[in-house]
């Protein structure tokens, strides 16, 4: 994974993408669910991509700041991209 700055970075932007897809795939699905059910799946997500984020780090503790930061920020930005668009289908309010 660290063999080119480039590998590292895509390696990282597609950890971020796998998060993030499952992250909200979860939440579509529990969308219409009652709150307290919502908001433990959107808590258990943001806790689910935090340990992804430490054990990243953890695994990758040996090489360099560089690779560590070319690995991360990628994997960061691309779970952000899945956040920037609502969910559809949600529930209609008469606000």
């Amino acid at each position: 994974m660290t063999g080119s700055p480039w590998l590292t970075a895509l390696a990282g932007a597609a950890l971020g993408a796998l998060a993030g897809w499952l992250s909200r795939a979860a939440l579509k699905r529990v969308l219409r669910a009652s709150d307290p059910v919502f908001y433990s799946v959107f808590a258990g997500g943001i806790f689910a991509r935090l340990l992804l984020l430490i054990a990243a780090v953890w695994q990758l503790r040996r090489e360099s700041y560089t690779i560590i930061v070319l690995f991360i920020a990628p994997m960061i930005v691309v779970q952000m991209f899945f956040e920037v668009f609502p969910l559809k289908h949600g529930p209609k309010s008469d606000t």
